[in-house]
């Protein structure tokens, strides 16, 4: 008898043939959609011709009629609790689940790669609906061929078990990852934090009792950061090319540094981004594209200049874009250029234009950090705040070239001080 769209319980008879007065055993079926079908028998040993196959009744008004329809009216719906509670919890519910979970037998052991794909078809519907990055996703995917290869190369092991997993498999994961497959160290920790994330979720899900990684510290070297001073920020500005393709790249990265938006959230600029806003002044309110937050930013009159050149641009009416912006690629490549063209020594890339804009243009002019912080889209202050030390070392820096320029003799007076 199907119970819901997916679960099906049937009372069925399995036949003993060393039962010599021809009775039968009443069994239950359970069946789930896209799942080997399970069962166990409930003990109840039966005339045959009693049985009412179709409705999965005992007929008759005797005491043991009613016995054994109560118990398994009883089964029915103590079967149909289990699944509806393990559907709760977000798991794909097999017929051995529900069968385990009424016998209070232990229910099936999960796996690393079972809690990956649970949280990757997860994310992935995310993705379909537009709620998510199919780039973070494409992440996500990467993230378990390499969890995949650790376990087949170290471990030797196809899976393994969620209580097999010790704080001693991040250490080595993170061997595997910098030592054989020679990665970065600051990319082999974004992997260990994407493992402990899956394992937290485990715990969520109370598929793990505890997050054996909970203690990994995750650290990152923050690594060196180019961004451009006032004079070169100056001089990209008012450089000319005859070149379309670098004039449309230098105004696209000059308005990146105007604005902070990253390479994805400039290209993805319409004309409905801009609204004028509660101060009256114009302003591009949208979500960042990375991280899904706000990240409202007024538009400084050099941006709106910017705009208003590409307005009639074809590339930009044909595809209702603010910018002239081409593919990451040969945008970074037209950036090479640019910089070699204007005697800039630094690696110009997307992301050096968002640099710039939180340091030279917002934060050495005094923008609190706060307001940079929800300007650049930032979930916490804390990843701004990589900046805010940025600009304290470049004035470190400038002061103490400062001191071996300024060297003004002292009055007399003044040494004596200096020397009591």
């Amino acid at each position: 008898m199907k119970v819901s769209q997916d679960l099906s319980i049937l009372f069925h008879l399995r036949y003993d043939n060393n039962n010599s007065n021809g009775k039968a055993t009443i069994c239950v079926r359970i069946t789930v959609t896209g799942f080997p079908r399970d069962g166990f028998s409930l003990g109840y040993k039966v005339d045959p011709t009693k049985f009412n196959k179709e409705a999965g009744i005992f007929m008759g008004k005797s005491a043991e009629a009613i016995e054994i329809n109560n118990q398994l009216q009883h089964v029915r719906g103590e079967l149909l609790r289990h699944y509806n509670l393990l559907k709760k919890q977000g798991s794909a519910v097999t017929p051995t689940m529900i069968k385990n979970a009424y016998l209070g037998v232990h229910q099936e052991k999960r796996t690393l790669l079972e809690v990956v794909d649970f949280h990757n078809g997860k994310f992935k519907e995310k993705v379909d609906k537009g709620k998510r990055e199919n780039s973070t996703y494409k992440k996500w995917l990467t993230t378990k061929d390499k969890i995949t290869a650790f376990l087949a190369g170290v471990l030797k092991m196809k899976d393994i078990p969620l209580e097999r997993i010790e704080f001693s498999f991040a250490e080595d994961f993170f061997d595997y990852l910098t030592l054989t497959e020679g990665i970065q160290d600051n990319t082999a920790m974004k992997y260990l934090k994407n493992t402990k994330q899956l394992l937290k979720l485990a715990v969520q899900r109370k598929w793990l009792q505890c997050n054996p990684l909970q203690d990994y510290v995750c650290s990152y070297i923050n690594p060196e950061r180019d961004i451009l001073t006032v004079a070169e920020l100056s001089t990209l500005y008012h450089k000319e090319f005859s070149i379309p393709r670098l004039q449309e790249a230098k105004d696209a990265y000059v308005f990146m540094t105007l604005t902070g938006y990253a390479y994805k959230d400039a290209q993805l600029l319409t004309p409905d981004s801009i609204t004028k806003y509660f101060d009256g002044e114009d302003w591009i309110v949208k979500n960042r594209e990375k991280t899904w937050c706000r990240e409202n930013v007024p538009l400084l009159p050099l941006a709106k200049e910017i705009l208003r050149k590409y307005r009639e641009h074809p590339h930009c009416v044909a595809n209702n874009v603010l910018l002239p912006i081409k593919s990451n690629q040969r945008f970074n490549g037209y950036l090479k250029e640019i910089a070699d063209l204007c005697g800039i020594e630094k690696n110009l890339t997307t992301h050096t234009a968002r640099h710039t804009f939180a340091t030279t243009v917002t934060l050495a002019n005094g923008v609190p950090l706060e307001t940079v912080s929800a300007m650049l889209g930032h979930k916490s202050i804390r990843t701004t705040q990589i900046y805010a030390k940025i600009v304290a070392s470049k004035v470190s820096d400038d002061m103490k070239a400062l001191k071996n320029r300024f060297n003004l003799s002292l009055p007399d007076s003044m040494l004596s001080v200096a020397v009591a």
